[in-house]
């Protein structure tokens, strides 16, 4: 029997960001017509937020879902979608963020967007047949528990590692940074939790016709996860 079972795997989080060059207010009547033009796009919102520089949408059925507009800086904009614990597939979240890129197009029209920097994160949870902290300690790392002795005789309840990857190209493609922790899940013990975030830091420029296309960010961190991350966390050779 495997220590960690990878038909377990449940997605708690989905998130794609873009940061983009401009300016940005949160008038009430470009809102107003943010959310008409998410409505035509088969998005409801049952809960809005609004405060200086910031206009938060949050809708609790059939899934969760929040779709955040902000200016965090002179000529920056931020557009966050973000699913915590989704009842739906991936697939699903990737067609929700494109409606919400398409509606944020129609609602604030320009010739082109000048893209700074795009950010995808996603965790997962697998359950594991020991302490998921005893697993990554004693297997995957080859540690000993009598280390933590060392600590002042103290229990330890959880850990974990984190990576963090500086922007690098593979096989030409466009240079991404990556941050992977994976830890156990203070709540149950016995599941492992891993968080891949995914940052492309090169600027660009892409016009309405192109649009955001947030399903391949969202792609490429996912595979990354379910593979790469997957092939480390259990030493598995490609």
């Amino acid at each position: 029997m495997e220590s960690i079972n990878r038909q377990s795997k449940t997605t708690v989080h989905l998130s794609v960001q873009y940061v983009l060059a401009g300016t940005w207010t949160p008038e009430r009547v470009r809102t107003v017509e943010f959310e008409k033009a998410l409505l035509d796009n088969g998005l409801d919102f049952g809960q809005t937020q609004s405060r200086e520089n910031a206009f938060t949408l949050i809708r609790t059925q059939p899934s969760h879902l929040q779709v955040k507009l902000e200016s965090p800086g002179p000529q920056v904009v931020s557009l966050l979608v973000v699913a915590n614990n989704p009842q739906y597939e991936r697939e699903m979240f990737s067609r929700d963020a494109e409606a919400v890129v398409q509606a944020f197009s129609q609602t604030w029209p320009a010739e082109h967007y000048q893209i700074l920097t795009v950010n995808c994160k996603i965790h997962h949870l697998y359950s594991a047949q020991t302490h998921a902290f005893q697993y990554l300690w004693e297997e995957r790392l080859a540690q000993s528990p009598e280390d933590f002795r060392l600590l002042g005789g103290r229990p330890v309840a959880g850990g974990g590692l984190r990576l963090v990857m500086p922007p690098h190209a593979i096989k030409g493609g466009e240079p991404t940074s990556i941050e992977v922790r994976v830890e156990s899940f203070l709540r149950e013990p016995k599941k492992v939790f891993i968080e891949t975030a995914f940052s492309w830091p090169k600027p660009r420029i892409i016009s309405p016709e192109q649009g955001f296309d947030p399903s391949r960010y969202i792609e490429q961190t996912e595979q990354f996860a379910a593979e790469e991350v997957w092939n480390f966390l259990t030493r598995r050779q490609t």
